[in-house]
């Protein structure tokens, strides 16, 4: 029976597809190959049986399917994602996103095993870390304590270590304090502990970081102490942990992109390079000019420049390929085939989705409203299923992995 890949054996996959030779070259377009991450939204079985059918589809193809916090907190039912009735209320154990996450493996399972899709792991995405104020942290004094004096080391150890690629970081004594309170916080903990606890539960091979609003040197900080919680308070080495440098915008919200070449580019890279060696991260995010939610008409060029420095950098200097992870992929005008190495998909399964059902009831609302039960049946259950299947279809041609599972039979 097909089982969920491990972290292992999906590592194994990205060096079977590294888009450079031993020396930095970069491989032809055609020989280059991106696996497709698709995110999954409650209902879980409907999106995720389009995934498991598009999958083993033919000869079958490689694909990672990821969970949101979001959505693990929905399908845990978490009372400020999921409004309750009067009258009813969630009971305070087991917690949201462990519970959320563990339904959401258990039809996953099911799922693969209905089709025998053998090149499927799961992901979690997008698991954010809480907010950063500068203003509120540092208004209140640095309360001495363990945690305090971790956060305190953490964030000096931070510090030393970026300097000889970043320069002389001058932190004012307001912001050490906002560094140390964060650190140090409810918030910050229960993130940690959440993050933890779902990693414990379901195992999966790959598992995101969001920190894209944090300053730098609090990024390595807070990457850094997950990344080593994971490995050594956990003991799992076998998830590859994302971490995330930098902040890719979201449709209708202004942020500037500007590409740069030269001496800047190269600095850039240097950076992430640095920061990934801080980190211990496995497969990394940063900004190439993509925008989360993209609608319709809405398309982004990626930074093909910034792409290739990058990866060939961190390549050439880790000894291993470290996949770029390219958020808003939905809105991306072409996918920069294996130098992106793991291409998020979410909006457009949404749209998909919802449009086959807009069109469903467009044409039968009469009939809808009559109570006819063919109109409402799960005729529009089926719709939408069908309408995410062949989504995803275009989107594994698109990355080049369609039915291109049979290069991996050496590693899964």
């Amino acid at each position: 029976m097909p089982s969920l890949l491990t972290g292992r054996q999906l590592k194994s996959c990205f060096r079977v597809f590294c888009p450079f030779e031993k020396d930095g070259t970069l491989k032809p377009e055609t020989e280059r190959i991106t696996i497709l991450a698709s995110n999954i939204n409650p209902p879980v079985d409907l999106e995720g049986r389009a995934f498991a059918m598009a999958a083993a589809q033919g000869k079958q193809s490689p694909m990672i399917i990821q969970i949101s916090y979001n959505s693990m907190n929905l399908s845990g039912g978490k009372e400020s994602h999921f409004k309750v009735p009067e009258g009813v209320s969630r009971q305070p154990k087991p917690s949201p996103a462990p519970d959320g996450v563990e339904l959401q493996v258990e039809v996953l399972n099911h799922l693969i095993n209905q089709y025998g899709a053998k090149y499927v792991a799961v992901s979690l995405d997008h698991f954010n870390v809480p907010k950063f104020d500068e203003a509120t942290f540092s208004s209140q004094p640095i309360k001495k304590s363990v945690r305090t004096e971790v956060a305190e080391a953490r964030i000096k150890d931070a510090v030393n270590y970026m300097e000889p690629v970043f320069g002389k970081v001058k932190l004012e004594e307001k912001t050490v304090r906002a560094y140390v309170n964060y650190l140090s916080g409810p918030e910050y903990a229960g993130f940690k502990r959440d993050f933890i606890n779902v990693v414990a539960a379901v195992s999966p091979a790959w598992g995101m970081i969001d920190t894209e609003k944090l300053p730098p040197v609090l990024d390595f900080a807070v990457t850094r102490e997950i990344s080593d919680a994971i490995k050594r308070e956990l003991g799992n080495e076998d998830m590859a942990i994302e971490a995330e440098f930098g902040a890719t915008a979201s449709s209708g919200k202004e942020l500037e992109y500007t590409q740069i070449k030269g001496k800047a580019l190269e600095s850039f890279a240097d950076q992430v390079v640095s920061f990934v060696k801080y980190t211990g991260a496995e497969g990394i995010a940063y900004p190439i000019g993509m925008a989360h939610a993209a609608k319709l008409d809405e398309k982004h060029e990626p930074d093909i420049a910034r792409l290739e420095e990058v990866q060939r950098k961190l390549y050439l200097e880790t000894g291993d390929i470290v996949p770029f992870a390219q958020h808003g992929g939905t809105g991306a005008a072409r996918v920069a085939r294996g130098l992106v190495g793991k291409d998020n998909i979410n909006t457009k399964y949404l749209v998909d989705g919802a449009n086959a059902v807009a069109s469903h009831v467009e044409k039968n609302l009469a009939a809808i409203r009559a109570g006819d039960k063919k109109a409402c049946g799960t005729v529009i259950h089926d719709l939408m299923v069908m309408a995410v299947y062949k989504g995803t279809l275009d989107k594994l041609e698109e990355t080049g992995s369609y039915q291109k599972a049979p290069m991996l039979s050496s590693v899964v």
